[in-house]
């Protein structure tokens, strides 16, 4: 007889899972991150995700199956041997924290019960899509109200870290950290709110389209083209995917295609005129409030001169991001993925490490881009593909992309035996997935990060590869 029911294992998994996925919205809310709440859900993080561990080794057998957990296993491996190479740059303690963090999305939210049955995980993939629906839906709104009102802030955290918050640098950073993550979280709220519309009856669907169209402004509003891609060619794969498996008629899959492509149209096209027009007026109206407020404190010196200050960088800042993307289309983001590759040519085995990568930059090449250059020095290369490469060499990148390969080809495999009642589940786990992919291709998202996106990766994935695993 077991010392713990599986039940309560299962219940622990839920808390884990929640708090996890609250950690990740406070790590990229401006107004949150700095407050006691981030430190509080990381303690309980980690006991509960401790005590979840512990009852998934009671239960091992019936988790160990769950899809190459091996390879996974040797990618912390891979971790563990570039932390040791790079030990003398002391970045491993914290490394080893980074490496906790990997095993708790590896072994607590990708790895499933094979022996559960799926509408179980179908439940629960409910509810934790509406808890990211119920965040980022008063998110966008908060973020667009703060637009409305001119509202624009900055300051510095305790840890000497700038936040910025409200309309900024021609662009709605509202209340993430970031517009590109905030950007991320509402492309993944549109597409979940397009599968419950689909699954909820007349009048149940007026608060997913709510929650849709005030994400929906956000995305438009925070000028975010990583956003912008992953949400186009998310639509069109889930398109694609439900014709291949609904066995359309060719004329009504053309149709539905043709009315995707004119959706993008009037998304990207129609969407940036507007964005562009009242960006512009926003950016007039806060000049002149903050001329006025200037004026009202011309009375004392160095407030006056302080106001000054910040007002000639928000100008900077308005047209800088403008005057950027004329002269490089991808904002720098070239020149970091070069200086990437010659920073992986210095050890091209294990890598640099994580936390040890700019201790090992300065030593090695302290005038490369990445730390030698007018923005300040970059921890990220802006492409996850690329992170693992330069932190865990050949080594890490060879086995997180086997990884994927493998899953890819279970995914495959299976999706024509995907049972027509879960078609749509199916369907929007895999758009989501592959949301997070491609924003991996320029942010640090996924891993080495505790974000909502990283969270919506590897539990989707879990649900994912755990239905493949139950098809019969």
């Amino acid at each position: 007889m077991k010392l713990v029911k599986k039940e309560y294992v299962k219940y622990l998994e839920w808390a884990f899972k929640l708090a996890y996925l609250l950690l990740g919205l406070v790590t990229f809310n401006a107004f949150l991150y700095d407050s006691p709440v981030q430190p509080l859900l990381v303690k309980g993080c980690l006991i509960l995700g401790a005590l979840a561990l512990l009852g998934r080794m009671i239960y091992w057998k019936d988790y160990v199956k769950t899809p190459y957990l091996v390879v996974l296993v040797l990618f912390c491996a891979s971790f563990g041997i570039s932390i040791l190479v790079n030990w003398k740059y002391g970045a491993g303690i914290a490394d080893m924290k980074w490496m906790i963090w990997t095993g708790f999305l590896f072994f607590l939210l990708y790895m499933c019960d094979t022996k559960r049955e799926k509408s179980s995980y179908k439940k629960e993939f409910h509810f934790f899509s509406h808890v990211l629906l119920l965040y980022s839906g008063g998110a966008a709104a908060v973020s667009l109200y703060l637009m409305q009102t001119l509202y624009h802030a900055k300051w510095f955290t305790s840890g000497n870290e700038l936040m910025l918050a409200g309309f900024y640098w021609g662009r709605l950073w509202g209340v993430y950290t970031d517009p590109n993550y905030g950007g991320v979280l509402s492309t993944l709220a549109v597409l979940l709110c397009l599968y419950h519309c689909m699954t909820k009856k007349s009048w149940k669907k007026i608060p997913y389209v709510l929650i849709l169209a005030v994400n929906y402004g956000y995305i438009l509003f925070a000028d975010s083209r990583t956003a912008e891609l992953a949400l186009a060619l998310a639509s069109v794969f889930w398109l694609i995917f439900a014709g291949v498996t609904g066995k359309w008629a060719k004329k009504t899959f053309a149709l539905r295609v043709l009315m995707v492509v004119f959706a993008a149209v009037v998304f990207i096209g129609g969407g940036s005129h507007v964005k562009t027009g009242y960006s512009e007026k926003i950016e007039a109206e806060i000049k002149i409030m903050d001329a006025q407020k200037q004026q009202n404190t011309q009375k004392q010196n160095t407030q006056a001169q302080n106001t000054q200050k910040t007002q000639q960088t928000q100008q900077t800042q308005q047209t800088e991001r403008a005057a950027d993307l004329e002269k490089d289309v991808t904002n720098g983001r070239i020149a970091l993925w070069k200086s990437g590759l010659e920073i992986w040519q210095t050890s091209p085995v294990v890598g640099t490490g994580y936390n040890s990568f700019l201790p090992y930059v300065r030593e090695k090449l302290p005038d490369t881009y990445a730390v030698h250059n007018s923005q300040g020095e970059y921890v990220s290369l802006h492409n996850e593909y690329l992170n693992i490469m330069v932190y865990q060499g050949l080594l890490g990148i060879g086995i997180f992309l086997a990884f994927g390969i493998l899953v890819f080809c279970r995914w495959g495999k299976n999706i024509l035996k995907t049972e027509d009642s879960d078609r749509n589940y199916i369907g929007i786990l895999s758009a989501c997935i592959l949301v997070v992919a491609v924003a991996m291709g320029f942010l640090m998202e996924g891993l080495y990060t505790n974000s909502p996106a990283a969270f919506v990766l590897w539990t989707f994935l879990g649900y994912l590869m755990q239905y493949m695993q139950s098809t019969k």
